[in-house]
């Protein structure tokens, strides 16, 4: 840390973590220091995994020590693995030390050891396109036709999973194969966090697309070529059956963890017990996994300390705002919902609803993706114009927080 200057460590390298590093720019200007720990060297917008799932998606992402440079922050490679409050430090994996003066924890989430069931894809997403992609020439040449989706119980984020239902059912149609697709969720509606317009849409999209859907329920393979759903149902015939991987808190030293690993944390991102300790992300115990998400704890995380470093801001909490884009294999759906009780129904609607019009809705990072060339543009689709970010760091930092574009909201059609 520079002499005079506080130090923010942020372990991850994710959605949260470089959302983190780009809202305390944007509050603090080069007045922090700040240090990003990540096992990775790469960030890899994995939204984007199921643009186009019968491709070959070859994604070369951003290398975080780039990244890191253009920010002014530095990078560590490594895992955090213990939080030594008291000293006010990290321990990574391989034994190393670091300082810090403030911490957010945007390390992300687990993924529970997957079914070895035979005939069972668990779709993490990039590293199972290859097999997803051989599923699917199994479809168009017939040798499967009986397909079930299935929504996992517990933390998890299931948008994804109704991606793959609707493309696989437009790649079917387009190549004349008649296929049985089947959609077992444990939701009440699907996607019901989105709100009930959003339900009744994507109802009738899944109808439209001849998947068969089947709400407040379960499904678990009972033998080859059976899956057992219940209560009620029976047993289905299915060929193949695709899941998502559910979802488990990081194993953390240290830290008070609530249910399921997850780390408690208030309105602002702080966690309960520790002084100067933040979270954000998929680590939390917020029920809904999702990178929009977040990002929006990041920021709350962001103000909370900017304002605890003499930042004249009144730092607001947490005011979840869920968007979604739906691939259906013809025109994608936007999805809106206020989750904070203000509004309750959802935005339904064939047209952007915040620009830039991607998954990824971080308030300055989905600018900042949105700006790179080169390698670095497989991070966020191009085929918009993209909304520059400013690279100078103002020392003050109201002006700073202009130096930065931002993920905003376009007006109701």
């Amino acid at each position: 840390m520079t002499a005079g200057r506080p130090g923010v460590l942020i372990a991850g390298a994710g959605v949260a973590g470089l959302e983190a590093v780009l809202a305390l720019r944007a509050s603090l200007g080069d007045n922090v220091d700040i240090t990003i720990v990540s096992p990775e060297t790469k960030f890899v917008n994995s939204s984007m995994a199921l643009n186009e799932p019968s491709k070959p998606q070859r994604r070369h992402g951003l290398a975080l020590r780039d990244v890191a440079s253009d920010l002014a922050a530095r990078w560590h490679r490594g895992s955090v693995r213990n939080v030594d409050a008291e000293r006010r430090m990290v321990v990574t994996a391989d034994g190393i030390e670091l300082a810090y003066d403030k911490l957010i924890l945007a390390v992300g989430a687990r993924f529970a050891h997957p079914t070895r069931a035979k005939g069972v894809l668990t779709y993490h997403g990039r590293r199972d396109g290859p097999a997803y992609r051989l599923l699917l020439r199994q479809l168009r040449e017939g040798r499967v036709t009986k397909l079930a989706f299935i929504k996992p119980s517990g933390a998890t984020w299931p948008l994804p999973l109704y991606d793959l239902a609707l493309t696989t059912a437009a790649e079917c149609r387009i190549h004349g194969r008649p296929v049985e697709l089947s959609l077992i969720t444990p939701e009440v509606e699907p996607l019901e966090m989105f709100g009930t317009s959003a339900s009744v849409e994507i109802r009738a999209l899944l109808k439209g697309a001849g998947i068969a859907l089947y709400t407040s329920s379960h499904g678990a393979p009972s033998r080859p070529g059976r899956l057992h759903v219940s209560p009620g149902h029976g047993r289905l015939e299915v060929d193949r059956i695709i899941t998502l991987p559910r979802l488990l808190g990081p194993r953390l030293l240290g830290i008070p963890l609530g249910r399921h690993g997850f780390i408690d944390i208030d309105a602002h991102g702080r966690v309960p017990g520790l002084d100067d300790v933040y979270a954000a992300g998929d680590a939390t115990t917020l029920p809904i996994k999702q990178g929009g998400l977040a990002a929006q704890q990041a920021d709350a995380v962001a103000e909370a300390i900017a304002a605890s470093l003499g930042v004249v801001i009144d730092p607001k909490p947490l005011q979840p705002i869920l968007r979604g884009l739906l691939l259906t294999g013809d025109a994608a759906h936007y999805f809106r919902a206020d989750l904070d009780g203000s509004r309750t129904e959802s935005i339904v609607s064939e047209v952007a609803q915040w620009w830039p019009p991607n998954r990824l809705c971080g308030r300055y990072l989905a600018p900042y993706l949105s700006s790179q060339v080169g390698f670095a543009a497989d991070v966020m689709p191009q085929d918009k114009p993209s909304v520059p970010i400013g690279k100078s760091l103002d020392s003050r930092a109201a002006a700073a927080g202009r130096a930065f574009a931002e993920l905003r909201d376009l007006p109701a059609r």
